[in-house]
């Protein structure tokens, strides 16, 4: 079967009406089944389709992320073999380290891959702060945030913004029953680009992206 043409899809054989119907339900927010039963496409297909877009939407908030040191280190290679460097807490080892940028009213994550730092770092030249938390996947995606964040916080603010992001975060994770790590990061970076686009129409959004640029 040849491929059909889609500009949003390189060498796809899913015809273009089909995946923006997959995407749009994507942009509400559907698991793969739920997308699947919509669609009558099987869910190994639609799940290999969030799967791009969510490692395009990562690639996307990387690149767009300026003024954050180190935020496009973060896509970690040995981030499915080892956990020592990229746990909050070794002794709650469900609990993975994050990296929150506040930068004006937009939130930027990071994989934590070292030593947890004692204190926020607020860099006044590039108006962001930068804040250590630990996500909990293993039991219901809730942020963990030491005691120094709060005393440290740049503002009161600021402690609003990741309270009100790790509600966020939460409220789109738990839907999943569980979250393998190497897939977390994925995840993460779909919950940073969703936060961040509240206001915005989400599907027009990532139909010009893709018009830019399809997947393959």
């Amino acid at each position: 079967m040849y491929a059909v043409k889609n500009r949003y899809y390189k060498h796809s054989k899913l015809d273009e009406d089909r995946f923006r119907q997959i995407l749009e339900l994507f942009c509400q927010d559907l698991t793969a089944v739920q997308c699947a039963k919509q669609t009558g496409v099987n869910v190994r297909s639609v799940n290999s389709i969030y799967l791009k877009l969510r490692d395009r939407i990562a690639h996307w908030c990387e690149s767009n992320a300026s003024g954050t040191p180190g935020l496009n280190a973060s896509r970690n290679s040995e981030f499915t073999e080892t956990v020592g460097p990229t746990y909050i807490d070794s002794t709650s080892d469900g609990v993975i380290g994050v990296y929150l940028y506040l930068m004006e009213d937009q939130v930027y994550c990071a994989l934590l891959n070292g030593a947890l730092p004692s204190e926020p770092v607020v860099c006044e030249e590039g108006h962001w702060r930068e804040y250590p938390v630990g996500v909990d996947v293993r039991r219901d995606m809730r942020l963990k945030i030491k005691n120094s964040t709060f005393q440290s916080a740049h503002n009161a603010g600021d402690i609003e913004r990741i309270e009100d992001f790790g509600h966020f975060l939460r409220m789109r994770l738990t839907k999943f029953k569980g979250l393998r790590r190497e897939k977390f990061y994925f995840h993460l970076k779909e919950s940073e680009y969703r936060y961040n686009h509240q206001n915005q129409d989400l599907n027009a959004l990532l139909l010009g992206m893709l018009g830019e640029t399809p997947i393959e």
